[in-house]
């Protein structure tokens, strides 16, 4: 495996699925999958073994298999970070994943291209999920998260809310970079200097922290 190669996890019971998305993945030069499961009882032991970087979890799998292991991932494999896929999942499973610790949500009938960009984009610390579902995840956090869950006050610049608001409204680096006349790079660094302050870890707590504040009411 080339060093610094994505590690990928895939838990399925669809056997044909994981070998269309093994087939998919084994031409890319920076993506290796290291490990499958069919179901729960079979991935958590493997995950705690391979301890991949992304894990593809499918939601549809049997009972609450899907959530329990989502709930799970971060004892077995601390630093993974889970996409949740299905074809036909309800909005209020996807949502549930999110709040479980999934990263994103990919549709299985989606283009291979955006396949692929998804397991680098969220390797890379970005939240994938459309603006439909966006919407939903950011009504659910901000109707639920509990008051009080990360640390006091910092004192950010203006341009640092700026950022921080267009984050909260699913906007990707490079559409932040294009509404406020910034380099991409700038946004990064921007990005770099608001978790540190606030404490948070990625743009998903981000994003919680300023909706439990209500920093950003809705007009």
């Amino acid at each position: 495996m080339p060093a610094g190669s994505i590690r990928v996890f895939l838990i399925d019971d669809n056997v044909l699925y994981r070998d269309s998305a093994v087939a998919v993945l084994s031409p890319e030069k920076d993506i290796e999958v290291v490990g499958q499961g069919s179901s729960e009882e079979q991935a958590k032991p493997r995950l705690a073994e391979c301890k991949p970087d992304v894990v593809l979890c499918e939601l549809a799998l049997p009972g609450r298999a899907a959530l329990n292991l989502l709930r799970e991932v971060p004892s077995l494999s601390p630093a993974s970070r889970t996409i949740a896929i299905s074809d036909d999942a309800a909005e209020a499973d996807i949502v549930e994943a999110m709040r479980l610790g999934a990263r994103g949500f990919l549709d299985k009938q989606c283009p291979v291209a955006l396949f692929r960009k998804c397991i680098r984009k969220v390797h890379a610390g970005e939240i994938w999920l459309n603006g439909r579902l966006t919407e939903a995840v950011l009504r659910s956090f901000a109707s639920r998260q509990a008051p009080g869950q990360f640390g006091g006050e910092a004192k950010l610049s203006r341009r640092e809310m700026e950022v921080i608001q267009l984050v909260t409204q699913g906007c990707k680096n490079r559409d932040i970079a294009r509404k406020l006349f910034i380099s991409e790079k700038t946004v990064k660094n921007h990005l770099s200097a608001v978790f540190r302050k606030l404490g948070v870890a990625d743009r998903l707590e981000l994003t919680r922290y300023a909706l439990e504040r209500r920093w950003f009411p809705p007009e």
